[in-house]
C-alpha cells in the first residue's frame, strides 16, 4: 500500500527494466517454480518497511510434499510485527498457518459515530490524534497453483485472520477498518516467460465485519515479479497494485476509506526487493 499513481507507473518501468541485467543462468520467473529443499534468509525492503525471515524447507515423500517452517518480523513506519509460520504443500494445495503479534505505534481508532474516511484519517494524523496498540493474531490459509502450461500459472490464496484489535480501528496490511477479523482472498493469473517474470492480473475479496454487520469488498489490480539481478543469488522484485472501483460492484462501497490516508483516492500499492540468501 502506498503513494500515487504516478510513483506507480515509474515502478512499473523500474520493474521491466531491473531484469535485463540478471543473470542468464537463472530465469526470470523462478519464483512461480516449488522452492527448493534447505535453509533460507529472505531479506526484504518494503516501500516504507524492512523485513528478514528465516525459513526451512524439508522435503516429505519425494518432491510433490514439502513442509516450510518460518520465522519472521518486520518493522514499518506505523507498526511492527513478528509471527511463526508453517505451510505443508501437497503437489498444488499448500495448506499453512501462522500465529505472531503486532505492535501499532500510530494506531487510530474511531469512535462509533466517527467518519472512517481517508479525509478523516489524513487530518487526525496532522492533529497527531493516534494512539498505540498491540495485539496477538491467528491465521489459517489454503492456496492452490495450477501450472497451465509453461507461460500460464493459475493462483489462488484465501485466508482467515484473527487478530485481538480494537474495533474500529484501521489494518494496514489490507487498508479497511474493521472490527476484528477478515478473510481476505485473491486470484491471480500469471503470464509467465523465463527472459521477462510475470505478471497477473488479480481479484482480491475482502470479507470483514463492522458495525455488526459483514460486508464483502472486490478490489481489482495486477502484480508484477521479476528477478531483479543485483546480487549474484535469488533476487526479485514485485509491485502490486490494487484499486476499490466502489459503488454497487462488489456489494459495498468502501471507496472513501479504502487504502491509506496519503492517497487520494481508493489504491493501495506495494513494492519490495528481497534477497535470499541460501544457507
Amino acid at each position: 500500500m502506498l503513494l500515487r499513481r504516478v510513483l506507480g507507473y515509474g515502478v512499473v518501468l523500474v520493474g521491466l527494466v531491473l531484469p535485463l541485467s540478471a543473470s542468464a543462468r537463472q530465469p526470470q520467473d523462478w519464483m512461480l517454480s516449488a522452492g527448493k529443499p534447505g535453509s533460507y534468509v529472505n531479506l526484504d525492503a518494503v516501500f516504507g518497511a524492512f523485513q528478514a525471515a528465516f525459513e526451512h524447507r524439508m522435503n516429505i515423500y519425494g518432491n510433490a510434499n514439502q513442509l516450510t517452517l518460518r520465522g519472521s518480523a518486520i518493522a514499518a513506519i506505523p507498526f511492527g510485527s513478528t509471527q511463526l509460520d508453517a505451510d505443508l504443500r501437497v503437489v498444488v494445495l499448500t495448506l499453512g498457518g501462522s500465529v505472531g503479534a503486532t505492535d501499532v505505534w500510530r494506531n487510530q481508532t474511531f469512535a462509533p459515530d466517527e467518519s472512517l474516511s481517508r479525509k478523516q484519517r489524513r487530518e487526525r494524523e496532522a492533529a497527531g490524534d493516534m494512539s498505540s496498540m498491540g495485539y496477538g493474531f491467528v491465521e489459517g490459509r489454503v492456496s492452490l497453483a495450477l501450472p497451465m502450461n509453461e507461460y500460464f500459472v493459475f493462483n489462488a490464496v484465501g485466508a482467515f485472520r484473527l487478530t485481538g484489535a480494537d474495533k474500529r480501528s484501521f489494518d494496514n496490511l489490507i487498508g479497511v477498518v474493521h472490527d476484528g477479523n477478515y478473510l481476505r482472498t485473491d486470484v491471480q493469473f500469471f503470464f509467465k516467460h523465463r527472459k521477462v517474470g510475470s505478471l497477473a492480473p488479480m481479484v482480491q475479496v475482502l470479507n470483514f465485519p463492522l458495525d455488526g454487520s459483514r460486508h464483502t469488498q472486490l478490489n481489482y489490480g495486477f502484480a508484477f515479479i521479476s528477478r531483479a539481478g543485483l546480487t549474484r543469488r535469488d533476487d526479485l522484485i514485485l509491485f502490486q497494485l490494487l484499486f476499490h472501483p466502489g459503488g454497487e460492484l462488489g456489494g459495498y462501497d468502501n471507496q472513501d476509506v479504502y487504502g491509506l490516508a496519503t492517497i487520494r483516492g481508493p489504491i493501495s500499492f506495494t513494492l519490495a526487493y528481497r534477497s535470499v540468501i541460501n544457507l
